[in-house]
């Protein structure tokens, strides 16, 4: 069960976000005085903090760039609940650390993804090599500059290590398939265009020592398993698993994007590899992994 921790001097809110968190399954603590914020995320060790901006004391934003400077907490995921919409105030906030907004009154919908994503992105991070501050610069960058291709980048990631799990990817491939999928679309730093961005992600990512094996990811994730894809044709034989898991994920995800519906997105995907473009085993790994993630909602909804 993923804690989350809300930061919060509003009983009404407090008691509206504490039972919808705590019926989606999360394990739940308030902390109503921004003094005793440190010593509850250090005694709860929150996977997600959610922290109002206007609290008596010491405001979100210092509580927040305070979280930042210390080893045990500066990864931790955090959304500020605010009813400021001032772009400056957004700006700061980032500046001071945040991971993402959530504006009040909060939408149900909203905050489900929300605390959904940052718990992902939460895993994403602890899978990483140790030290790999490098990558989550360069996610920094991408979140700043190109917010949809970063949130889909740590989503891809997300469904991509879930799914080598159950196909055997383990150690150094694990590693390489999250940051791999982390980094595919990087080049959307400075373009989206379908081809520019692929040779913008390979300059960026050329004086790094791992580009070795990083290349494959930036530059092959428009192949098709049948030859047809982008840009060198690779075929079935020609790809990697942990390539073939990607690129079968990401389409996944694209259908999803253009038509919003799970059992939809799962028919085109099905039709597409029996034409031969995607992996069925990925995609079946796949409907196995969302529908354990829809069974354990549903138990702990229980």
């Amino acid at each position: 069960m993923d804690n989350v921790l809300i930061v919060d001097d509003n009983k009404l809110a407090i008691e509206i976000i504490d039972d919808l968190l705590t019926t989606w399954g999360y394990h739940t603590k308030v902390c109503t005085n921004s003094l005793e914020v440190f010593d509850c995320v250090v005694d709860f060790k929150p996977d997600v903090i959610l922290l109002d901006i206007m609290l008596p004391g010491m405001n979100g934003f210092a509580i927040c760039n305070k979280l930042r400077t210390f080893e045990e907490t500066h990864k931790i995921p955090i959304i500020i609940l605010t009813a400021l919409n001032d772009m400056e105030d957004r700006i700061h906030a980032f500046n001071m650390g945040a991971d993402a907004f959530l504006s009040k009154p909060v939408k149900y919908e909203e905050l489900k993804n929300r605390v959904e994503w940052a718990v992902r992105y939460k895993k994403t991070l602890e899978v990483m090599e140790p030290g790999n501050a490098v990558v989550k610069a360069l996610l920094n960058t991408l979140q700043a500059l190109n917010y949809k291709a970063y949130l889909h980048s740590v989503n891809l990631s997300h469904y991509c290590e879930s799914v080598g799990r159950i196909l055997y990817v383990i150690d150094e491939n694990m590693n390489q398939l999250v940051v791999g999928s982390c980094l595919h679309d990087i080049g959307k730093i400075i373009t989206d265009d379908p081809d520019g961005h692929i040779e913008e992600g390979l300059k960026i990512i050329s004086p790094l020592n791992m580009h070795a094996w990083l290349d494959l990811y930036v530059r092959s994730h428009h192949e098709k398993l049948n030859g047809e894809g982008y840009p060198d044709g690779l075929t079935a034989r020609q790809m990697p698993l942990n390539l073939k898991i990607m690129v079968t994920i990401n389409r996944f995800m694209g259908l999803m994007e253009e038509c919003g519906d799970e059992n939809e997105a799962f028919l085109k995907l099905s039709q597409e590899c029996k034409k031969g473009y995607w992996s069925t085993e990925v995609s079946d790994a796949l409907k196995q992994v969302i529908r354990d993630a829809d069974f354990k909602k549903r138990i702990a909804s229980m």
